[in-house]
C-alpha cells in the first residue's frame, strides 16, 4: 500500500525488537523514510534496558528472540505497568499463533512475506492512530462517568425537574426546576396545559408520549421515557420523564406526577464513544470494525436469501506523491473529495468504509450477479480519475480495486477482504486504474513469491549472489573495449537464477538497493583486479535499476565504492534504461549531470525500446546508445528492424553518442552493423556471460571469433 494522512506526532519512537540485523535496518529504513524515529534491540534483555531509559510509541515485536519469546517479553512489560501498544512480527503463517498473540493484547499481526515493509508503514500509523482514539475513548468514557456522577448528585439534592397532572381535570404543574431545564422562567407561562407541553416534544417523538400518558390515564400505568424537546431558546434536549399513577378505590387514575431529568450531555458522550468506535474521524465513514460487523450482517443476509456479496478493496494510486508534493493538509482534502464520490457510487443499503490511510472498502449487498459488480466498479474507477481541485492545484488521481466474491471467494467477512486485498495488489501491478477479480491462482503465486523473498533476503548474506561478464568488441581489432556484469542467483533450490525471475520482486520489497551496492562494488573490484594482473583497462558497465537510480545519495554512494577499490571513475560506465530517466526527467538530469561531472561514462540501456527521442537525448548528459537485441537479431531478415538500427546507429553518430549492439550472435549480423558504421558489439558470436576466471584466459589468449 504504497502513503497516509494521519499526522505523525513529533518525537513518535518506534522500538524494532529483532534478532536478524539485516531485516531490522530494513524495517528501521522503511519507518525512517516515513518521518519515524526509530531504535531497535536485537534481544528481549537487550529491549528491557530500552525501556528502561525511555518510552517508544509503539513496539515492532518480533515472536521469536534468541533469548524469550514476545510472550515473555510482553509478560516483563505488563510487569512493570507500561502501556505500549505493540504489533507482532512472525515468519511462521498459524492461525492460532496469531489468535495466541491477539489475546496478549497485540494491536497487529504481520507476516515477513513480500509485502511485509510495504504493509509496515501503513500498519504502523494504523497503530498508533488506533491507540489515539483508544485514548480519546478512555478519556471520553471517564467524562462520562463524571457526567452521571454529577447527575446523581444533582438528583440527591432534588436538582431535577417535577411535574404533576390530574388526567380528571387536566390541571398541571411544574416545578421551578423543570420551567429551568426546558429554558422558561419560572412561573411563565403561569398555566401549563398537557397539549401545550406535547407541542414542544419532537414530533417523531410524540406519539410515544401521547402512548403513555394516556395509558397513565386510563390503566393506571406507570412508564419511564426518553424523548426529545424544543427548549424555549430553540435548543433540542434529550430528556427523560418517570411517572408513578395514583389511583382511587375503583382504579381510576386521580394523578400522575414524575420527575424529568435533561440527559441530553450524556446522550451526546454516548454518540460521541460510538463515533469514536465506528467511524473515521477525516471523512466520517465507517472505519474497519463497523466495517466488518456490516459485513457478517451482510453474509448472513446472502445465505439467507441465497445472493451474493461484493466486496471491493480500493487503494489510490500515487497517493504518496501528492501529500509529498502538497502537504498532508492536501491529501486530507483529496481522501474527503474522494470519500463523497464513493459515496455518490453505491446504494443506502451498501456499506462503504475507509480503513487505513488511502485505502477503502465497499461492501455490496445483495448482488445478483458479477456484471453488476463490475458496472459499479468501472463508475467508480471513472469518478476518482475525475480532476479535483484543491488549493489552486489541478490533481488527477487513479485507484486500483480489488474485488472477491461471496460465496465463492470466501465465506467469512476477514477471508473476503484478505482475498480482495490480494486482488487489489494484481490490479495495481498492472500500472494500476483498474480493477481485478480474485482468483485461487492469486494465493498460488502470493506464496511463491513470499518464499522467493524470503530466499532474497538471506541470499546476500550466504553469498548466493554471483556475477557473469561479457566482453563488449571493437570488431576492427578484435579487442575488448569493455565488459559488462550481469548479475546471477544460486538459489539453493531453483539452481541459477536469471534476473528476469527475481530483479522486478527486489525492486518491489527495495532489496535492489543492497544487492545493486553489492554488483556495483564486486565490478569495480575485480575490474581494478584486472588491471593489478597487467591487463589494458577496461571500461566495465553496470545496470541501474529505476528504484537505484531514484536515490538521493546514489553519486555519493558509487563516489565510495570507487574510492574503496581504487577504479577511476572513467573506467566505470552505467547502463540506465529510458523509462528510468523520463519518470522524473528533471531531477534525472541533474543525477546524471552529477554523475557525469564525477567522470563516469553513461549509457542508454535497451535504446529503441522506450522514448527514443531526440528532444530529451540532446539535453541529457550520456556518452553511449546501447541497441536493444530484439532489433539486432532480425536485421538481416527483417527491412523494419533493419532500418529502426539503421536509424539508431545514424541519431548516434549525429549526437556524437558512441554506439553499441547487443544480442549481435551471428557473422552476417556482424558485418551488417560494421557496414553501417556499428563497430563496437557484444553478443554470443564473441561470448556468452562467463566467470571472471574465463575472462581472464580470454584476457590472457584473446578473443576467437
Amino acid at each position: 500500500m504504497t502513503g497516509s494522512p494521519y499526522t505523525i506526532k513529533a518525537g513518535s519512537t518506534v522500538l524494532i525488537i529483532e534478532d536478524d540485523i539485516a531485516f531490522a535496518e530494513l524495517t528501521s529504513g522503511t519507518l525512517q523514510e516515513h518521518g519515524f524515529k526509530a531504535i531497535g534491540a536485537t534481544s528481549g534483555q537487550e529491549a528491557m534496558e530500552l525501556l528502561s531509559a525511555t518510552i517508544p510509541s509503539l513496539i515492532i515485536l518480533d515472536y521469536s528472540l534468541p533469548d524469550m519469546t514476545g510472550i515473555a517479553i510482553l509478560e516483563q512489560i505488563a510487569d512493570r505497568g507500561l502501556s505500549v501498544p505493540f504489533i507482532m512480527v512472525t515468519g511462521r503463517d498459524d492461525a492460532l499463533l496469531a489468535v495466541q498473540m491477539m489475546k496478549t493484547g497485540a494491536c497487529d499481526y504481520l507476516l515477513k512475506d513480500t509485502s511485509f515493509l510495504d504493509r509496515l508503514p501503513a500498519a504502523v500509523l494504523r497503530t498508533l492512530h488506533d491507540a489515539e482514539t483508544r485514548e480519546r475513548l478512555r478519556r471520553a468514557e471517564e467524562s462520562l462517568r463524571q457526567s452521571e456522577t454529577r447527575l446523581a448528585r444533582a438528583q440527591k439534592i432534588a436538582r431535577m425537574g417535577s411535574w404533576e397532572w390530574n388526567p380528571l381535570t387536566g390541571d398541571t404543574y411544574w416545578s421551578d426546576e423543570l420551567y429551568r431545564i426546558f429554558g422558561f422562567t419560572p412561573g411563565e407561562p403561569h398555566q401549563v396545559e398537557m397539549e401545550w407541553f406535547i407541542n414542544l416534544i419532537n414530533e417523531a417523538d410524540r406519539p410515544a408520549f401521547k402512548k403513555a400518558i394516556t395509558n397513565a390515564a386510563r390503566q393506571c400505568q406507570s412508564f419511564s421515557l426518553i424523548y426529545r424537546i424544543k427548549s424555549c431558546n430553540g435548543d433540542e434536549l434529550v430528556v427523560n420523564s418517570q411517572a408513578e399513577v395514583e389511583c382511587d378505590s375503583e382504579g381510576k387514575a386521580q394523578l400522575v406526577s414524575g420527575t424529568t431529568l435533561d440527559i441530553t450531555a450524556r446522550i451526546r458522550a454516548e454518540n460521541e464513544i460510538q463515533q469514536l468506535i465506528n467511524y473515521d474521524p477525516l471523512t466520517s465513514l465507517p472505519n474497519r470494525t463497523l466495517l466488518n460487523d456490516r459485513l457478517r450482517h451482510a453474509i448472513a443476509q446472502a445465505l439467507r436469501d441465497r445472493q451474493m456479496v461484493g466486496v471491493l478493496f480500493l487503494d489510490l494510486d500515487r497517493f504518496k506523491g501528492i501529500n509529498e508534493t502538497l502537504g498532508h493538509r492536501a491529501g486530507d482534502k483529496l481522501l474527503k473529495t474522494i470519500a463523497k464520490r464513493l459515496k455518490a457510487c453505491v446504494r443506502e443499503t451498501d456499506t462503504l468504509a475507509r480503513i487505513g490511510g488511502d485505502e477503502f472498502a465497499v461492501v455490496l449487498m445483495g448482488v445478483s450477479n458479477e456484471e453488476v459488480i463490475t458496472a459499479i466498479t468501472k463508475k467508480i474507477l471513472g469518478l476518482i480519475s475525475e480532476p479535483i481541485y484543491i488549493n489552486g492545484h489541478e490533481i488527477y488521481t487513479t485507484g486500483s480495486i480489488g474485488i472477491a466474491v461471496y460465496p465463492m471467494d470466501g465465506e467469512d467477512g476477514p477471508t473476503l477482504l484478505k482475498h480482495a486485498d490480494q486482488a487489489m495488489y494484481q490490479a495495481k501491478e498492472r500500472d494500476g486504474n483498474n480493477f481485478q477479480f480474485f482468483s485461487s491462482e492469486m494465493n498460488i503465486k502470493v506464496l511463491e513469491r513470499m518464499m522467493l523473498e524470503n530466499s532474497m533476503r538471506k541470499a546476500l548474506e550466504r553469498e548466493d549472489f554471483f556475477l557473469l561478464y561479457q566482453p563488449q568488441v571493437d570488431t576492427r581489432t578484435g579487442e575488448i573495449k569493455g565488459l559488462e556484469a550481469l548479475l546471477r542467483w544460486r538459489h539453493p533450490d531453483m539452481g541459477v537464477i536469471v534476473p528476469d525471475k527475481f530483479i522486478y520482486l527486489a525492486e518491489e520489497t527495495g532489496l535492489i538497493i543492497p544487492i545493486g551496492e553489492w554488483v556495483l562494488r564486486t565490478a569495480c573490484f575485480q575490474a581494478k583486479a584486472w588491471q593489478q594482473q597487467g591487463f589494458a583497462p577496461m571500461r566495465m558497465a553496470v545496470n541501474l535499476s529505476a528504484k537505484q537510480f531514484g536515490q538521493k545519495n546514489l553519486d555519493e554512494t558509487i563516489a565510495a565504492i570507487l574510492l574503496e577499490s581504487g577504479l577511476d571513475a572513467d573506467r566505470l560506465e552505467l547502463e540506465i534504461t529510458e523509462s528510468t530517466i523520463m519518470k522524473n526527467p528533471d531531477s534525472n538530469t541533474r543525477m546524471l549531470q552529477k554523475l557525469k561531472d564525477m567522470g563516469i561514462s553513461l549509457a542508454i540501456d535497451d535504446f529503441g525500446t522506450g522514448y527514443s527521442s531526440l528532444s530529451y537525448l540532446k539535453h541529457f548528459p550520456i556518452n553511449r546508445l546501447k541497441i536493444d537485441r530484439m532489433f539486432v537479431r532480425d536485421i538481416a531478415n527483417n527491412p523494419d528492424d533493419a532500418a529502426i538500427v539503421e536509424i539508431i546507429i545514424s541519431m548516434a553518430h549525429t549526437l556524437k553518442l558512441s554506439v553499441t549492439a547487443e544480442g549481435v550472435e551471428t557473422r552476417p549480423l556482424m558485418e551488417f552493423l560494421a557496414s553501417r558504421n556499428c563497430v563496437e558489439m557484444q553478443g554470443y558470436l564473441f561470448s556468452r556471460p562467463v566467470t571472471a576466471e574465463e575472462i581472464t584466459t580470454i584476457l590472457g589468449n584473446g578473443l576467437k571469433y
